[in-house]
């Protein structure tokens, strides 16, 4: 996996300034906000947040946080744009691959068409 493209966001300051000015999105398992990233230079940064009251366990906790980040390392296009994203996940139980790439797929729609 190639994780140049993709940062990590970490800053308190940068989530904060995220979660007041950015835009929702809600799709089944995931929640997306969003925020376009106004200088030119700067490069897709994610931030994956599996909550411990939604799911228990460390190991599946993580394992969601893989498969989201595998999608995103997969991708291209992506990498691309000026956008910072926090994908929280909002189900109860793991759900599968596929699930969750539909659930991106659709948020990616709605990015690029802005």
């Amino acid at each position: 996996m190639n994780s140049k493209n993709i940062h990590m966001i970490s800053s308190v300051k940068e989530i904060k300034d995220i979660f007041n000015n950015g835009k929702h999105f809600k799709a089944k398992y995931l929640k997306f906000i969003y925020e376009v990233d106004p200088e030119l230079n700067s490069k897709f940064k994610l931030l994956i947040s599996v909550p411990k009251k939604k799911i228990k366990l460390a190991v599946k906790r993580n394992n969601i946080k893989r498969r989201i980040k595998a999608f995103y390392f997969k991708k291209n296009e992506t990498h691309k744009l000026n956008i910072k994203v926090i994908i929280i996940y909002n189900y109860s139980k793991p759900v599968k691959y596929l699930k969750l790439e539909k659930d991106i797929l659709s948020f990616e729609k709605i990015i690029l068409n802005t």
